[in-house]
Formats: structure tokens, C-alpha cells, sequence
């Protein structure tokens, strides 16, 4: 009694189970509604995925670390003819530096000592380098080419 019992039971739950998730994945054109509401119900919590873990959502601004030369003029902090794992470290390197200023205020002082160490090659000849922040952010996300600049000078705890 009890075998058979299993035996339709086991199919029928089966069904049911195939029969929401199903629904859950069609378009909502083509499942009536109460099934499509219980549908996603049942399935949202246990198999639901968040695709930004895929491909999230671009930052709306653009973060670029700059220093200042005696001549008055900037340049990346790491420049195009840098090798490629180098330059790929700007991006980063400029978010925590846009994060610290956002939580504490302040340059924090390992990262301070990173902006001293990648300009290294000029830091000699030139003992006080200025460094800042740049800030390229989408202000109408209509027009994402349409942008916001802000400069941050950035004011390094000496090591």
C-alpha cells in the first residue's frame, strides 16, 4: 500500500515541480497569471539569479590618479607607456583612494606611500609632488557621455 502510494505521489510532485518552474521561465504572455504569481513564489527564493554578479552595472564615474609636476602641469599618476600590470592597477587604486576620502576624510597612509612609490622615478628629483583625484561622473544617465569633473587634491601624510 504504501509503494503505491509512493509511486503516484513521487510523479505527481515531480509534475508540479517542472510544471511552476516552467512558468517561472516562460514569458508572462504565455503562463495565466495566479500561475505565474505562484510561480515566482516558489521559485525566486531557491533558484532565482542576480545577474549583476555577471555583469554588474558600470560605476557611473570614471576615477583616474593624477600628479602634479613643478611645471605646473598633471599626468596619470601611471602612464600609458607603463607595463600593462602596472597601469592596470590605477583603476583600483584611484576607488580606494575615492572610498578613504569618502569614509575618513583623509589619504590613508599605506596608500599614501603606494602614490609616493609609483612615482618613484620623479619623487627624487622633485621632493614635493602634489596629487589628485579625478572624477569623471555621468550626471543624466540619458546621456552618459555628458559628465561631471571634480578635482580632489590629495594631501599625503609624509611616510
Amino acid at each position: 500500500m504504501k509503494s503505491r502510494l509512493l509511486r503516484s505521489v513521487v510523479p505527481i510532485v515531480i509534475a508540479v515541480h517542472l510544471t511552476v518552474v516552467l512558468s517561472y521561465t516562460l514569458p508572462v504572455g504565455w503562463v495565466p497569471e495566479r500561475l505565474h504569481a505562484w510561480s515566482q513564489h516558489y521559485v525566486r527564493p531557491w533558484f532565482h539569479q542576480r545577474w549583476n554578479l555577471f555583469a554588474p552595472d558600470p560605476s557611473p564615474c570614471d576615477r583616474e590618479l593624477e600628479v602634479g609636476l613643478p611645471d605646473g602641469t598633471w599626468r596619470p599618476l601611471i602612464p600609458e607607456d607603463r607595463p600593462y600590470l602596472l597601469r592596470r592597477m590605477s583603476r583600483p587604486l584611484a576607488q580606494m583612494v575615492s572610498d578613504g576620502l569618502r569614509s575618513g576624510g583623509s589619504l590613508d597612509p599605506i596608500l599614501a606611500g603606494s602614490l609616493r612609490g609609483l612615482v618613484r622615478d620623479i619623487g627624487r628629483d622633485v621632493p614635493d609632488l602634489r596629487f589628485r583625484l579625478v572624477e569623471r561622473c555621468v550626471v543624466d544617465a540619458q546621456e552618459p557621455a555628458h559628465r561631471a569633473v571634480t578635482y580632489t587634491l590629495l594631501d599625503p601624510p609624509l611616510p
